[in-house]
């Protein structure tokens, strides 16, 4: 089962109701079918040999509910979609995703845990690997990554995040806004052996006998969104930014007893992209979200390291007119005990 609390503070900056509608006041009740991913990528400095992992990915059904800018969702894998492991190996894994949209802020925090990659470069025969599944399957790749990207939305009076990402409003007119921001991450990849099959370490120099790394970095970033208004019911939002800054790469390489380390000092890049697009109304919101970060580093020898994160959702939202009294009570609580820990919000 996965949780996701996101919650975000009561704002006081002002909307202009011309442009979005504010619904976070009714409860809003949402199912939605979603698959969450990631993959990592060695890019060789020789075109068309890039060696890219993926997880056997999850299909997952869960529902969620939104009330003054608290939300809970919660989801399931559904077993008779996810019966591949024949095919692609199994994964074991963590992945917990929380997208906080605020009125003047858009944060994206992350938490994986994953276990068992397949190979989607290169087949078997390439390889010459043999193993009881169709994909090149490694049971002992393990990574693990946490990280943060928040962007400030400069015409946060005309532009709504929530209205299609969080189904609690609506972006009424078409408008845009600038992004600006940044991103802190942490990645850690390990390995029993080289993360390069044996086969393809001429193609790689560099890294051939590296079996696992960590990499931090944190940058700003800027970027741009905009949402295209139908009818005031039919909406396509698209949002982009990009980012660079330093990183700290430490590699562990093949060799003595338990490997030996490289550290050095390097270059990274982020980018990330968000899509939404559906029919919101007053009453009801269906609609298809994606969105994903992509991380990347400038190694030796021209080759680079990049991985990325995201989320596929197909939701669909009621909204209700009234809500019951003990509600009204409850989140009125929240409020002031809110208020007595963070005074002045």
């Amino acid at each position: 089962m996965i949780l996701v609390v996101l919650s975000g503070r009561r704002t006081v900056a002002q909307q202009d109701t011309t442009y979005v509608k504010d619904y976070s006041r009714r409860i809003t009740y949402r199912t939605y079918l979603s698959h969450k991913f990631n993959s990592l990528q060695v890019r060789s400095s020789a075109a068309g040999d890039d060696l890219r992992y993926r997880p056997n990915g999850r299909i997952n059904y869960g529902v969620g509910a939104s009330l003054r800018k608290f939300t809970l969702n919660i989801g399931v894998s559904i077993p008779f979609l996810n019966n591949d492991n024949d095919r692609k190996g199994r994964t074991r894994y963590l992945d917990a995703q929380a997208n906080i949209y605020g009125t003047k802020q858009a944060s994206n925090l992350f938490l994986q845990v994953f276990k068992g990659y397949h190979i989607t470069s290169h087949t078997k025969a390439m390889l010459g690997w043999d193993g009881p599944t169709e994909f090149p399957y490694r049971p002992d790749l393990l990574q693990y990554n946490i990280g943060l990207s928040s962007l400030r939305i400069l015409n946060h009076r005309r532009f709504s995040y929530r209205a299609g990402f969080n189904q609690d409003a609506i972006q009424l007119r078409s408008q845009g806004t600038w992004l600006v921001g940044g991103y802190l991450t942490a990645y850690v990849i390990r390995a029993d052996s080289s993360l390069i099959p044996a086969r393809l370490r001429d193609q790689f120099p560099a890294t051939a006998d590296v079996k696992g790394a960590s990499y931090f970095d944190l940058g700003p970033m800027v970027g741009y969104a905009y949402t295209h208004v139908m009818g005031r019911k039919w909406f396509a939002t698209a949002s982009g930014a990009i980012g660079g800054g330093g990183s700290v790469q430490v590699s562990l390489h093949e060799g003595a007893p338990g490997g030996h380390t490289k550290s050095r000092a390097g270059v990274g890049w982020h980018s990330q992209f968000r899509v939404a697009l559906g029919y919101n109304t007053s009453g009801r919101y269906i609609g298809a979200v994606f969105s994903q970060e992509h991380i990347g580093y400038l190694q030796r020898a021209g080759e680079r390291f990049t991985w990325d994160v995201g989320v596929v959702r197909i939701v669909y939202a009621q909204r209700f007119r009234e809500r019951p009294t003990s509600v009204e009570r409850g989140t009125r609580w929240l409020q002031r005990k809110k208020n007595d820990v963070l005074p002045g919000q």
